[in-house]
Formats: structure tokens, C-alpha cells, sequence
């Protein structure tokens, strides 16, 4: 009876054996954890570009262009592009196209409404020369004008001075061209005088309009400095830095004399040539580090005798040359926007911000 309970068990236990085997068959057969999802490239991040662009037949249109691609115009006006200066309101929805005018043409204006697509145009004040437009802080449209011509001197205990509205305004003792600088604000279509001082024009290093305490409080315009527009230092011959990227540049595409600068920036340095003359213009060659090897930023295709003007907004550049631009990351050192038939090309202003302040020795804008 032992024997036959133990025939009869077998096949149970047989039975038991393989449905354990099978268990952990399946569960051998199991897949393997995922390995974690590696975090996809971060996007660079969004920006708007302010440019002009040459309208047939013989005009300039201003465009707004956002990084996801949206062009909106904001106004055409009969003026060639290479003459125009731009200026925004505080609040971003008006702005201001200057025809610096030349010869016998003289300066005209137009103030833009953003929203509307529509540009009025704006009568300059009469007297003197319109240097500066822009506007207050309050929204006002404000002209800065020099005056050098029609202004009767007269000697008082060695001293000349100049008389304007019946007011004395001493003449400077330095070197330079005296004259005098006026501020007027627009209301109710009228310019209102604010204020006017005695300044030196014509001279390295003259104030000119720039004396006016009104200038400082300007909001953003082309007419002043760009505060995302980068610094640049000198690397003197023989400096390391300079021996590297004449190695590195067996031939720079053109002969202009002049010497490499660098322009620091939050992901390293930037290197450029920077042409000698009246105002140095930065140009290329254009370098940057990318795996401790100096290479030209990707897909540049710019001419090697383009003049540019860079600028830095957080880790965005911009290359604007004559006819083009290009917007680059620089945490990623790859190339995001590439415009052609542009001029002008900047980084739309940020909101009131004031950009007005003593000239400098600036470098020349394409």
C-alpha cells in the first residue's frame, strides 16, 4: 500500500517539480528594467529681433521677428534703410524711424504705433539739427538738438558766453566747436523747450548733445548705446591669446590692419578682428572655444570681409552683418536663426530700459 501511495505520488510531485520550473522560467523571461530616458537637448531660448528690410521701390519696411518664426512689419516708410535710427516707447508699443538724412536732404521722422501697423509722420523742430529722438519715460517723444550756427557771442570780464532766450550760457574752455544743445518734448503736437546748455561738438571726446541732463533719461533707441551689444579688450601682439588664433588663422580673407580682440561672455570667450580707423569695426574672423579648439561659430556663411556687430542677451548671440544675421547658442555653440537681406538686426529692447549715456569710443555698426 506504501509502494502504490508512492506510485500515486510521483506524477504530483513530477507535476509540482515543472510548474516551479515553469515559474521561474517566466520569470527569467521577465525583461530588464528600462534604463532611465536621457533628458533631451534643452531648447534654446525664445527671442524677438528688431531689422529693416529694403521695400521696392525705393523704401524700408521695420520687422518684428520672434524666434518661433512670426514676421510681423510694423512700418514701411520712403527712406533707404542704411539712413534710418529707430527708438521704442517704454511700454513697447510705439516706436520711432529717423532718416538721418544727407546733402540736401534733411532729416524726417515717423512715429510708429506697433499694434495699428501705422507710421505718422512727425515734424522735426525747427531750429537747429536734430541729433536724438526718442522717448521719456512717460511715453513723450523727446528731441535732442545741437546748434552751432546763428548763435551771437559776447565778452563779459574774459569771458564769452552765448545768449539764447535772453539767457547767458558761458562757452566751454576746452578744445572743440562751441554751440549749444536743446531738449524739447512733443505735446499736443507741439515740441516744448525743456532745457538747453552750452557743449562742445566736432572733437574726440565732445559731449555734444549728450551734455543735456534729458539724454540720460531716454528709453531705448539706436541713437545710444546697446546694452546687449558686447565689450571688447585688446589682445596685444604677443599676447597667448592672440598667438593661438594666428596659428589657428593661416588667412584672415582680407588685409585689413588691425589687431584680434576679445569679448567675454558667460560660456568663455568670443575672439574677433577689429579693423584700425577713425571708428575700429569689428570683423571677421570670428572664433570660439568648442572642445579646446578654436573654430569659427557653424554654418557662419558670411563674406570674410563682413564688418559685424555682436551682441550677448543671457546665452544668445547675435552676428549681425550688412545684409545678414545669425543667432547662435552659445551653451550649446549650435546655430538657431540664419536671416538673409536684413539690416539693422538687434535684439528687440526690453521694457523702459533707459540707454542713454556719455559716448564712447564705440565700435562701428555694420
Amino acid at each position: 500500500m506504501e509502494r502504490n501511495m508512492r506510485h500515486r505520488l510521483g506524477p504530483a510531485v513530477l507535476l509540482g517539480s515543472a510548474l516551479l520550473l515553469g515559474s521561474a522560467c517566466k520569470k527569467s523571461e521577465a525583461p530588464a528594467p528600462e534604463a532611465p530616458a536621457t533628458s533631451p537637448t534643452e531648447p534654446a531660448p525664445a527671442y524677438s529681433l528688431s531689422f529693416l528690410e529694403a521695400a521696392a521701390p525705393s523704401g524700408c519696411t521695420w520687422i518684428r521677428h520672434e524666434s518661433a518664426g512670426t514676421r510681423q512689419p510694423l512700418a514701411t516708410v520712403d527712406a533707404a534703410c542704411e539712413r534710418l535710427k529707430l527708438a521704442w516707447g517704454p511700454r513697447g508699443k510705439q516706436g520711432l524711424m529717423v532718416d538721418r538724412g544727407s546733402g540736401e536732404l534733411p532729416p524726417r521722422a515717423w512715429q510708429v504705433d506697433f499694434d495699428a501697423g501705422r507710421s505718422t509722420r512727425l515734424l522735426l523742430p525747427e531750429l537747429g539739427h536734430t541729433d536724438t529722438l526718442g522717448f521719456d519715460e512717460e511715453g513723450h517723444v523727446v528731441a535732442l538738438v545741437s546748434q552751432l550756427e546763428d548763435l551771437p557771442r559776447k565778452m563779459e570780464s574774459g569771458r564769452e558766453y552765448f545768449v539764447f532766450d535772453g539767457k547767458r550760457f558761458l562757452l566751454p574752455d576746452a578744445d572743440g566747436s562751441p554751440g549749444l544743445a536743446h531738449a524739447y518734448r512733443h505735446e499736443a503736437g507741439q515740441w516744448k523747450h525743456l532745457e538747453t546748455v552750452a557743449t562742445l561738438y566736432e572733437i574726440d571726446g565732445a559731449l555734444g548733445t549728450e551734455a543735456l541732463t534729458t539724454a540720460g533719461r531716454l528709453t531705448s533707441s539706436t541713437f545710444s548705446r546697446d546694452p546687449d551689444r558686447l565689450a571688447t579688450s585688446e589682445l596685444e601682439e604677443g599676447n597667448e591669446d592672440a598667438a593661438r588664433l594666428d596659428a589657428v588663422v593661416k588667412d584672415r580673407g582680407h588685409t585689413a590692419y588691425g589687431m584680434w580682440v576679445s569679448m567675454e561672455t558667460q560660456q568663455g570667450p568670443l575672439y574677433a578682428w577689429r579693423a584700425a580707423g577713425e571708428l575700429p569695426t569689428l570683423m571677421l574672423p570670428l572664433r570660439w572655444e568648442v572642445n579646446d579648439r578654436l573654430v569659427e561659430p557653424e554654418r557662419l556663411a558670411l563674406a570674410p570681409t563682413s564688418a559685424v556687430a555682436l551682441r550677448m542677451r543671457g546665452h544668445l548671440l547675435l552676428v549681425a552683418a550688412e545684409q545678414a544675421a545669425r543667432v547662435y547658442d552659445a551653451k550649446t555653440k549650435k546655430r538657431v536663426a540664419a536671416l538673409e537681406n536684413v539690416q539693422s538686426a538687434r535684439f528687440w529692447p526690453q521694457q523702459r530700459t533707459a540707454t542713454a549715456a556719455a559716448p564712447t569710443r564705440a565700435v562701428a555698426a555694420p
